[in-house]
């Protein structure tokens, strides 16, 4: 803390770092879950455990933590009041404190509690001094906050030392012995089971829903989903907000949007995911053990389950989006758009490293989206990308592409991602004509289906590849007519296969969807 800050009024933030690592570096459904339940409510608790344990406890009249949009903001009418929170969501708080003395204290307890009840989750700080403009002091916040994430070391306690046994995931020290699952686990899993164990559901956690493709391996699979545009949204209705109290109930209605929008989308997806399931698929009681939510923070939502499931439950969330906006106004409308990666694994790789491939398969996604040519109005659109992989060591989505979904001719084996808005019907990306060749290929002689055989296709020289196409063309399978050309050039000159796709999903998506 700068000690000029001492004796000033302090706009401060703080954050909770690396969550997504916190709650998936583990192979346990139950940890994961767990894990997700202390992040969704610690840095709430937190403060409040810190208001009321400083060296001069804070009384409930002289501090406001509300989150509602339409409350009054007794902050700037009432001096009593010594701490005001702007907002606390997703593992994130901003507050103004009457002096950054208060501000350390506070800080100093919190980090203290992140500590004691989750113990290798990690939180950082920043403090300005509050002045009149709420947008300039925002923006100073954050580049401070910026500059101590690029340079603060995330804490790994040890607990006593020597080590003498370390937990076979994570590596960190075992402490102790859980009788309930058998086997031996550190301060950080000990702690997460306890979570979920005393405020979760662990029943329909007991098995990976895995399902047997043509290849005869089992396959299960993981999604990660994160929304676009927020930044872009803030900084648009914001433009011109410069007092305190607008600038807090705008962002404060942001929030409720984006909290009450994804509770709405979240409520019907599942529930026409559910009617899907048990009219194809299964039997409802089936149902939760099929497809399950292990975390959901702000904008952020991780599935894992069957692969039937995953292409109709992104069906179904962007059926239901229509109609839905982060902001409403007549002088601005921003629809919700998101952007989803899929992972379908076998049953070798182990959790951690299959979120880890959904979650690089959602930021290609989202990075397509953003590039300047797919942009609709300077806001990205709907987009996914998904990978199938069965090398347990393959996270790193470009080098695994690279790698093994490149020819030697310099041809990419699949073009994903692919946007799911009907404004892209007309384009090679678009996810509509995706299902159209996937439903294609599927009417096709069998043999001509099997993935490898689509790859060695692109394998050839061009000429091979021209003389194999007129001899099935001779023999009455016309696969341009049917499929497309086979090639597709980007606009950087980038060559991709165009039907390799939809030969690898054609056994990945139910039979039902697109229909």
């Amino acid at each position: 803390m700068n000690l000029s800050l001492m004796d000033k009024e302090v706009l401060c933030a703080l954050t909770t770092r690396q969550i997504q690592n916190y709650i998936f570096f583990n192979n346990s459904f139950v940890d994961t879950c767990g894990g997700s339940m202390l992040v969704s409510r610690i840095l709430k608790d937190g403060i409040r455990f810190a208001l009321s344990h400083i060296d001069t406890p804070l009384q409930p009249e002289e501090y406001d933590l509300s989150n509602n949009p339409d409350a009054p903001i007794p902050y700037f009418d009432d001096k009593n009041i010594k701490v005001q929170q702007i907002l606390c969501s997703a593992g994130k708080a901003l507050l103004i404190i009457r002096t950054g003395a208060l501000a350390q204290k506070i800080i100093r307890k919190v980090s203290r509690y992140y500590l004691n009840h989750a113990y290798s989750l990690n939180m950082i700080a920043a403090v300005v001094e509050k002045t009149n403009h709420m947008g300039n002091d925002v923006l100073r916040l954050y580049q401070k906050l910026d500059q101590i994430k690029a340079t603060a070391h995330t804490l790994e306690p040890m607990d006593a030392l020597p080590v003498i046994m370390r937990e076979e995931k994570t590596g960190m020290p075992v402490i102790t012995f859980d009788q309930e699952r058998g086997d031996y686990i550190s301060r950080a899993s000990q702690l997460r089971r306890l979570e979920s164990r005393n405020h979760g559901d662990t029943t329909k956690l007991t098995k990976i829903p895995v399902t047997k493709h043509r290849d005869k391996k089992e396959y299960w699979a993981v999604m990660h989903l994160d929304g676009n545009n927020f930044g872009v949204t803030i900084n648009r209705i914001l433009q011109g907000t410069f007092k305190y109290g607008e600038g807090i109930r705008a962002r404060r209605q942001i929030n409720f949007h984006i909290e009450s929008g994804y509770k709405r989308l979240v409520s019907r997806t599942m529930t026409d995911l559910e009617n899907f399931y048990v009219a194809n698929i299964g039997r409802v009681e089936n149902f939760p053990r099929e497809f399950q939510l292990l975390h959901q923070g702000g904008d952020d939502l991780n599935y894992m389950g069957s692969v039937r499931l995953m292409f109709p439950f992104l069906e179904f969330f962007y059926k239901n989006l229509e109609g839905e906006f982060i902001w409403n106004t007549p002088q601005l409308k921003i629809p919700f758009y998101i952007s989803a990666g899929l992972a379908f694994v076998t049953t070798d790789y182990d959790f951690h490293s299959a979120y880890r491939l959904a979650e690089e398969c959602c930021k290609s996604a989202k990075n397509e989206a953003k590039k300047s040519h797919n942009l609709r109005n300077g806001l990205a659109g709907n987009w996914i990308d998904y990978q199938i992989s069965e090398n347990p060591y393959a996270q790193r989505l470009s080098l695994l592409r690279d790698k093994v979904y490149t020819t030697n001719a310099g041809i990419h084996l699949g073009l994903r991602p692919y946007c799911l808005d009907k404004e892209s019907e007309g384009t090679a990306r678009s996810y509509r004509k995706l299902l159209q060749r996937v439903k294609n290929i599927r009417e096709l002689p069998s043999v001509i289906r099997k993935v490898n055989i689509m790859r060695q296709l692109y394998e050839m020289n061009k000429q091979e590849f021209s003389q194999w196409l007129q001899l099935q063309k001779e023999r009455g399978v016309d696969f341009k007519a049917w499929l497309g050309e086979p090639l597709y050039r980007d606009i950087d000159g980038t060559q991709y296969a165009f039907w390799f796709d939809a030969a690898e999903l054609a056994d990945f998506l139910p039979a039902e969807l697109g229909d």
